[in-house]
Order: C-alpha cells, then structure tokens, then sequence
C-alpha cells in the first residue's frame, strides 16, 4: 500500500513507525512539507526507501512566504502541500496573502513543471478560480471532503481526489467517483492520525467498489506524470 499524502517530517521517531507501517503492507509514501522548516528536514528523508517528496509551503503558514522553494524542488516529485485555507483565515487581507502565496507556488509548479498538492477547506470555489490561470497544472486534493457538485468541478479539470480517514463515512464518494482519479492517504501525524489509518480507509474502499490496492498506487504515479491524461477530466458515474 501507499499513502498518497502523509508528514514524515512531523515524526520525533520516524524509524519506528516507518517499521511498524511495513509490518501492516505499507511500504511507500508521499511526504509533503508544510512550513519553510520542514523543507530541510523533508530534503533528509529522500535517503529512506519508500519515501517520495513533495515540497511547499502550507496556507497556514502563508505569512512566511515561500522564497528559497525552488532550491528544493529538483529533488521532489511534487509541489506542497500549498492550496487556500477560508477557515482559518477569516478576514479579506489574510485571504488575499493566501492567495498571494499560492500564486507564487503555481507559478513555481508550471516552470518546474510539477504536479501539485492542493489544501483546500471552505474554499473550492475560489481555489477553482486560481486554479483557472494555470489549466496545464495537474493537482491533488488531498483530504478532499466536499460535496459532489465540488468533485465534479475538480474531475472536469483532470485532477485527482485523495481521501484520508476522515472520509470514512463518505460512501456516497466513494461509489460514485471514477477509480482512475482517486488516491487514498492519511495525513499523519495531522489530526491524531497515524500511518497505521491507511488500511482502514483501503477497506472502506473495497466495501464500496470491489479493487485491488495496487489502483492507488498506479493512479498516483500517473499523478506525478509529467503529462495531462488526455482523456482529460472525468465526470462522477451513475
């Protein structure tokens, strides 16, 4: 198995749990950064078998700017997590920096040509609109939680879906969304969740649409391709 989007760099003892995942059938992930810090601690990781990088600059922490990103690029296979978070910033002038910053990352992504990690809460409408300057940038949204009509949205532009343990109760997602766009993740260690949550969401999966575990993992390396399926975006079935 493979988390599509987890925080390796978030870990006191990596080693460990790294160890007791394998024990469970995980053996890869995708590890984004979150602040400017944990660029040099995600840029440590790549030595770990198993370990992809994605590097980027959170919404939460918009407010330290993303310059020296590109230096940790050529070493990653994706860009983020970055994306636009309405829920904690509340007011216009903090929105505006969110964007601002996400900009700057979009623009990074398209000449490195990377695909990106995209955070979204409480945004969709206005993260699709960003998203309307760059239509040759491929995306993720990873812990994706919105409604039907937000995931077609996203599907009709060629990205992908990621969800993460707090979507267990989605069925009505996991039904109804085209396999070939989907990806699964836990986002650990974020919100109490552990590497270990991975499992549980696969089986959620298997409840709903019959499929092997490998899926996920051809989906997000065709994720991290360098081309645009062109099939092109893909509607809901049903």
């Amino acid at each position: 198995m493979l988390d599509c989007h987890c925080h390796l760099s978030q870990f006191d003892d990596l080693s460990a749990v790294l160890e007791q995942a394998r024990r469970q059938g995980i053996h890869s992930w995708l590890s984004c950064a979150s602040d400017r810090d944990s660029w040099l601690k995600q840029r440590e990781l790549a030595r770990i078998p198993g370990v992809l990088l994605a590097q980027g600059l959170h919404p939460w922490y918009a407010e330290q700017g993303c310059e020296g990103l590109e230096e940790f690029l050529p070493d990653s296979v994706a860009l983020g997590e970055c994306g636009l978070d309405f829920y904690r910033a509340r007011d216009p002038e903090m929105r505006e920096g969110q964007k601002r910053v996400l900009r700057r990352q979009l623009e990074l992504a398209r000449r490195y040509r990377k695909p990106v990690v995209l955070h979204c809460v409480r945004a969709h409408q206005a993260l699709l609109q960003e998203m309307e300057a760059f239509p040759d940038v491929r995306c993720m949204i990873h812990g994706f939680l919105g409604s039907t009509a937000d995931a077609q949205a996203w599907l009709r532009r060629g990205d992908y879906l990621s969800l993460g343990p707090h979507a267990l109760s989605r069925s009505d997602l996991m039904r109804h969304l085209p396999l070939d766009r989907v990806l699964i993740e836990t986002d650990a260690p974020s919100r109490g969740t552990s590497l270990l949550d991975l499992k549980p969401v696969l089986e959620a999966w298997q409840q709903v649409q019959p499929l092997q575990p490998e899926l996920f993992q051809s989906n997000l390396f065709r994720f991290l391709g360098r081309q645009r399926d062109q099939a092109g975006g893909r509607q809901f079935k049903g």
